[in-house]
């Protein structure tokens, strides 16, 4: 294999295991999030604040209010 081929092979490798982390990571905040939508609405219905919503959840109070309208 010649140097440049090396390399390229080397940067493929090196991307492996941060990108399957992040994956495994994206599909968990999907999880969290398809749990956490029907109970932010919930929330905003009972009249917890955005803000409050927004501090327990780590959700940016955008989201907060766009899951809040249902």
């Amino acid at each position: 294999m010649n140097d440049e081929a090396a390399e390229l092979a080397e940067a493929e490798r090196a991307l492996e295991a941060p990108g399957q982390r992040r994956m495994i990571a994206k599909d968990e905040l999907r999880r969290a999030d398809d749990e956490l939508r029907p109970l932010v609405f919930k929330a905003v219905q009972a009249g917890v604040s955005i803000r409050r919503i927004a501090a327990k959840t780590g959700l940016s109070t955008t989201t907060v209010m766009l899951w809040g309208r249902g």
